[in-house]
């Protein structure tokens, strides 16, 4: 299986959120069925919402590719900024 990791950036609000968004689907787009992408959170320090509908865009696309995805370092704000939205068992799953 392959491993392929996704870095967040510092920063995630509605600025950039289509750019990060397009980068990641774009990683994704490269892997076979049953790879696996990491996201890694741990440089993400500044978000809003936008960080969430990022995780949820690519957790649905890894679903259409057979792609698993994992999240790494997931700052607890993040944590519970899904939990508010009642999406902690689909983001942090």
């Amino acid at each position: 299986m392959t491993t392929t990791s996704f870095r967040f950036p510092t920063k995630i609000d509605h600025a950039n959120v289509e750019g990060v968004l397009a980068n990641g689907l774009g990683m994704m787009k490269t892997l076979a069925q049953g790879s696996l992408m990491v996201i890694d959170c741990k440089d993400l320090q500044s978000f809003d919402s936008s960080a969430l509908s990022i995780i949820l865009s690519m957790k649905r696309q890894a679903q259409v590719q057979s792609v698993n995805v994992q999240l790494n370092a997931i700052p607890e704000k993040l944590a519970s900024l899904a939990t508010v939205y009642g999406l902690s068992d689909v983001v942090l799953a």
